[in-house]
């Protein structure tokens, strides 16, 4: 017996086997588009996907869970980090006025901070012109040289084009030990603090700022170069106070990283070409750092007990203090934020570094993995299926990177957003375009190949659900109607004519035949010289119960029936035509019998042979050879079936035929020559009912 699952596969190997091989490499090549394309696009306009990167970054961060500031993690604020700001309440209540202050007034807290224990003090306050009363200078570098613990911002114009050397450090810029630092940016003309100011802090820093073009802070220069020296941010030059260390050994890889080693272990920064690292913002304003406005300080100064108070607050602490009077602070749009108090940077940077909580842009590799794999496997689902296999799966996998981006930047990597899913989309495009015109190109060769075989409702059927191929291919039983038709004396007609002369007639009879025969659904079997063996009904579909089974047996019965009257008047036809050219005339004789039959592959692997086999179809051969030259002779179950359809007339008279191998045949009915052309010219057999 033929196993249909290897008949199923070979036939899909006929129809498909040309293509799998060339069909893989374009959708290959596609898969090699949708990852370049990107890739060019991003070379060719650096900035074009930048926007919208961006964009996805502060997506990211909103939709990120707040990321730890303290080492206890029941406690959602820092403990380590704090901010005092100047508030216009204090201002207005002691008396201060307008910005800028007394600087006594700097010095006083600086007093306070250093009797409360604080670690270091981060002044963001720049002092680069003498006060108009030298007592406030004394005052303020008093209280720093007192403290020893305070650092002062730096600010300065970066190196361009043209310029001839970078600005000279002031030797307290130039006690870190640094390596590598030369291939940083580099500083241009430095404002730095009052040179008192400068001698006895605990260190400076810059509060350079580089929005992205969307005005968005996202990043910050850590060290710019400066000759012979470097200059850090000022967070870092809190962090490094703040692990008690100076000077530290810093090393500096371009592209790469700072690495710092605080006494405890390495601490590796990572950074950009540009030397810039990402923010790792915790939460918005106020969310995860406790911020004192200065006024309150100041009250609970008035009593012992509140000074006591505040002495506690700011043990072993780093202190930020900041300008937050109305019209005086910096402000900056942040991921969290369009009106970000600048001052609390420094916190969200210092507690990056404290707590090794860094972002990083995806290594090259990583960027490589997140084109790559989501494409190939979007043109892996296109080999298994086409469409309803293709969109659910570029749904599954771009839900699946989506919350692969999640994943990555909760764990400090950001991958690329926009290039991915841009070359999943390109992807999508291609395979669906590209394996659609491989598949039509596929059903074209595949009706080609089988319409030699099979009617075109057959390969209709099996084009829209090849599923059926198996079923199709088994040997199975069904209720078929077979057909049998022959010229009449044909081997006499070949043993006078000559060999064109045959090939002609035969050319020109099984032609028209068959375009009959198919125009009425019937299934070509096979041509055995003059005769043609058929068979109708296959090709509709069966279930629906025994009334909807039956309906369908009286269909394909009477269209056999009407194939028969049809190929009858066309040999009238024929017959003419030929008469024109002074060539013989022919009779066909017709059988046909509705009976129930096997059908199916019944071929070898070396022959693919689809047909009937069975009693049915051997008594309507016997059919065929006994009926009427020019007419057709049925059996009793056809004509009911047809004369119910309203082909044939009720009142045809049933026969008793002897039929070769079988003997007398009871119930037969004869559709003589005279009856046909009376038929064919009425107006009912032209009906199809």
């Amino acid at each position: 017996m033929i196993d249909p699952t290897s008949t199923h596969r070979a036939l899909r190997l006929s129809v498909h086997g040309e293509w799998q091989w060339s069909g893989v490499l374009i959708l290959l090549a596609c898969s090699v588009v949708a990852i370049a394309l990107p890739l060019l696009l991003h070379l060719a306009w650096p900035a074009l996907f930048v926007p919208v990167e961006l964009w996805t970054v502060d997506l990211r961060f909103q939709l990120r869970p707040l990321i730890p500031v303290s080492r206890d993690p029941s406690r959602t604020q820092s403990d380590a980090l704090v901010a005092i700001d100047y508030d216009d309440r204090a201002a207005h209540d002691y008396g201060f006025g307008r910005w800028p202050w007394d600087r006594r007034v700097h010095g006083q807290l600086i007093e306070l901070l250093r009797k409360a224990g604080a670690r270091s003090v981060i002044l963001d306050v720049l002092f680069t012109h003498p006060a108009p009363n030298a007592e406030e200078d004394k005052a303020l570098v008093d209280a720093t040289r007192r403290s020893g613990t305070v650092i002062y911002p730096v600010v300065f114009r970066p190196v361009r084009e043209g310029d001839e050397d970078s600005f000279p450090a002031p030797k307290h810029l130039l006690e870190a030990n640094v390596r590598g630092f030369g291939e940083l940016p580099a500083v241009g003309d430095l404002t730095m603090p009052l040179p008192k100011l400068v001698e006895v802090a605990a260190g400076l820093g810059h509060i350079q700022r580089s929005p992205d073009r969307d005005g968005v802070l996202r990043r910050i220069p850590f060290i710019y170069a400066a000759r012979e020296g470097f200059v850090p941010a000022l967070a870092l030059t809190g962090a490094l106070r703040h692990w008690g260390a100076d000077p530290l050994p810093i090393r500096i890889e371009r592209g790469h990283s700072i690495r710092i080693n605080n006494g405890a272990g390495e601490v590796v920064i990572p950074i950009d070409a540009q030397g810039q690292v990402w923010i790792n913002y915790a939460g918005p304003w106020g969310s995860r750092f406790v911020h004192y406005p200065y006024s309150w300080l100041l009250d609970q100064t008035q009593t012992a007990e509140g000074k006591a108070k505040v002495l506690n607050l700011f043990k072993d602490k780093t202190v930020v203090v900041s300008n937050l009077t109305t019209g005086s602070g910096d402000r900056v749009a942040m991921p969290f934020e369009s009106d970000f108090p600048t001052s609390e940077i420094h916190l969200h940077i210092l507690n990056m570094i404290l707590q090794q909580q860094f972002l990083r842009d995806a290594a090259p590799i990583e960027t490589a993995l997140s084109l790559g794999v989501p494409v190939m496997l979007l043109t892996g689902a296109s080999l298994v299926g086409g469409p309803v296999v293709i969109i659910p799966t570029f749904a599954a996998v771009l839900c699946g990177y989506l919350f692969t981006l999640k994943v990555a930047f909760n764990v400090g990597v950001i991958l690329p957003a926009v290039m991915p899913v841009f070359g999943m989309t390109v992807g999508l495009v291609l395979l669906l375009s590209t394996r659609a015109l491989i598949v039509d190109r596929d059903r074209m060769r595949f009706q080609s190949i089988l319409g030699g075989f099979l009617p075109p409702q057959t390969i209709k059927m099996i084009r829209e659900n090849p599923r059926r191929i198996p079923g199709l291919l088994t040997g199975h039983t069904r209720e078929l109607t077979i057909f049998f038709a022959d010229i009449e004396a044909f081997s006499a007609f070949c043993k006078r004519a000559d060999p064109l002369q045959i090939q002609r007639v035969l050319r020109d009879y099984l032609t028209e035949m068959t375009k009959i025969l198919r125009a009425h659904g019937g299934t070509l079997d096979t041509y055995m010289g003059d005769g043609i063996m058929a068979f109708f009904g296959d090709g509709e579909v069966e279930g629906g119960g025994e009334e909807a089974e039956e309906q369908r047996v009286e269909h394909h019965a009477a269209n056999a029936v009407r194939a028969a009257l049809a190929m009858q008047k066309k040999m009238s036809e024929l017959n003419l035509r030929w008469l024109s050219k002074g060539q013989e005339t022919h009779l066909v004789r017709i059988g046909i019998n509705t009976g129930w039959v096997t059908l199916g592959n019944l071929g070898t692997e070396f022959l693919w042979d689809y047909t009937v086999i069975g009693p049915e179809v051997n008594k309507t051969q016997r059919l065929e050879r006994a009926a009427e030259a020019g007419g057709m002779l049925l059996s009793r179950r056809t004509y009911a079936l047809a004369q119910r359809r309203g082909v044939l007339p009720a009142d045809l008279p049933a026969k008793i035929v002897e039929l070769k191998g079988i003997g007398e045949e009871p119930d037969l009915y004869a559709v003589s020559q005279q009856l046909v052309i009376r038929l064919t010219t009425s107006e009912r057999s032209s009906s199809t009912k």
